[in-house]
């Protein structure tokens, strides 16, 4: 009613309403400072629907890194090569990654590899196959979108390896790929002619071509305008038919250090002042390649068990008069470039030890993510002495003439001391394609 004094407790005198506000006040203050709201913090919106939901958030949260929320993917593409695992055995997997069996310090070492090939993909067709098989297509678009995923991953993943499996789907490969070990060999050589020094190693020559013939691209060569198959290698070792037009770009001592570095794809030169120099693929003729151990064997000149490139040196020093035509059964022929540049893989950036690997284009998409496990011979006073385990991440960055189907090539690192394991790796690897869940929901 107007003019009509109303109390809330009917009774109460001013004073003491003054007070009880008073304490009131208090107690809601102590409230607020005590455990009752201590760390009580509103929590983080959830994105909305149009969100892209990649990324990390809240990575200092007390209580663990916490993730965007993901959806599952739908219905997983299956093919005749790979299957999906569930999400318990990625666990189990990830939980067997050690990387320190690579010589890693750390997860963060893989951010300059893992961007390598992220440029290399970037460069492709988002949209176009980077795999192709039966039931499971995978776009260049979704390789680029999983290596910027994980490169996101790295910094958290020393304390939270288990990321992996939560935000990547693991694709095991139904047959075990065939793995072998290459490196970058070093051999004496001296970028002139001079005694000691007598076998040429060649530059690429002007009159090789690559192109279309007969429907299908080969390297070739014209001679009286008509395309030719380019020369073999008893055409340049036997016959010399690029002598004395200038192609040379060093001269080495023993041309059995040759025909392993053109295996190789790349070199360390150790010129006689003792500096170095690097030759870096540049080319190659275009024809079939045959392991000279294999070559040997055929000619019943060493036994099954007896092949390694040791064995095969052993024999050359024995019988050098048959060196040059035995090498020439292997036709494939490889042409160098000077560079003072790291070994590069197919991608055309540096290889990385104990990371790079290299594939067969048609198994693995070139750039992609792999991780892996391998038993790999150790070294001890350059001899291979046993086997360890390695269990870690890979990136296929490189292809080879003799990598066909599920075949893989460990790159091991330089130099003589890493030659014993890497001639030794002869082993069946186990080994997961790592597609990201964002990349297989959004493509």
């Amino acid at each position: 009613m107007m003019g009509t004094k109303r109390h809330f407790f009917p009774g109460a005198h001013p004073a003491r309403l003054v007070l009880l506000c008073l304490c009131l006040g208090l107690l809601c203050a102590c409230m607020k400072e005590d455990s009752v709201f201590r760390g009580e913090a509103a929590p983080p919106a959830a994105p909305e629907r149009g969100d892209r939901v990649v990324g990390l958030c809240r990575p200092d949260a007390a209580k663990g890194l916490t993730l965007r929320p993901l959806k599952e993917p739908g219905q997983l593409p299956v093919c005749d090569l790979f299957f999906p695992l569930s999400s318990s055995e990625g666990l189990e997997t990830t939980a067997r990654l050690d990387i320190k069996t690579q010589g890693l310090p750390s997860w963060t070492a893989l951010e300059g590899p893992v961007q390598r090939s992220l440029e290399y993909a970037l460069n492709m067709p988002k949209d176009e196959p980077a795999l192709a098989r039966p039931g499971m297509a995978l776009t260049w678009g979704q390789v680029v979108r999983s290596l910027e995923e994980f490169l996101d991953l790295l910094p958290h993943l020393d304390e939270h390896p288990e990321l992996l499996a939560r935000r990547f789907v693991w694709y095991g490969m139904r047959r075990r790929p065939l793995m072998t070990g290459y490196y970058t060999a070093e051999i004496e050589a001296s970028l002139t002619r001079r005694p000691g020094y007598e076998f040429p190693i060649y530059g690429v020559p002007p009159d090789l071509r690559y192109g279309m013939v007969r429907g299908r691209k080969r390297a070739y060569r014209v001679e009286n305008g008509r395309v030719r198959p380019y020369y073999e290698r008893r055409d340049m070792d036997v016959k010399g038919v690029l002598r004395g037009k200038g192609l040379e770009i060093a001269w080495a001592k023993d041309p059995v250090d040759v025909f392993y570095m053109q295996v190789e794809g790349c070199g360390r030169l150790r010129l006689p002042d003792g500096t170095t120099r690097n030759v870096l693929y540049g080319g190659k003729n275009g024809h079939g390649f045959r392991s000279l151990g294999r070559i040997l064997n055929a000619r019943g000149l060493l036994d099954r068990g007896r092949l390694s490139k040791a064995h095969v040196r052993e024999y050359f020093s024995k019988h050098p008069e048959k060196m040059f035509e035995l090498m020439a059964e292997n036709r494939s022929y490889v042409f160098f470039r000077l560079e003072d540049a790291p070994p590069e893989g197919a991608i055309g950036k540096p290889l990385t030890p104990m990371v790079s690997l290299a594939t067969d284009r048609e198994l693995l998409p070139l750039g992609s993510l792999l991780a892996f496990e391998a038993e790999i011979p150790r070294a001890e006073n350059g001899r291979a002495v046993g086997t360890r385990r390695v269990t870690g991440i890979g990136l296929a960055q490189d292809t080879g003439t003799a990598i066909r189907g599920t075949r893989l090539d460990y790159y091991v690192g330089e130099g003589r001391e890493v030659e014993p394991v890497a001639s030794n790796i002869m082993t069946e690897a186990t080994v997961y394609l790592l597609i990201s869940k964002e990349a297989l929901i959004n493509g």
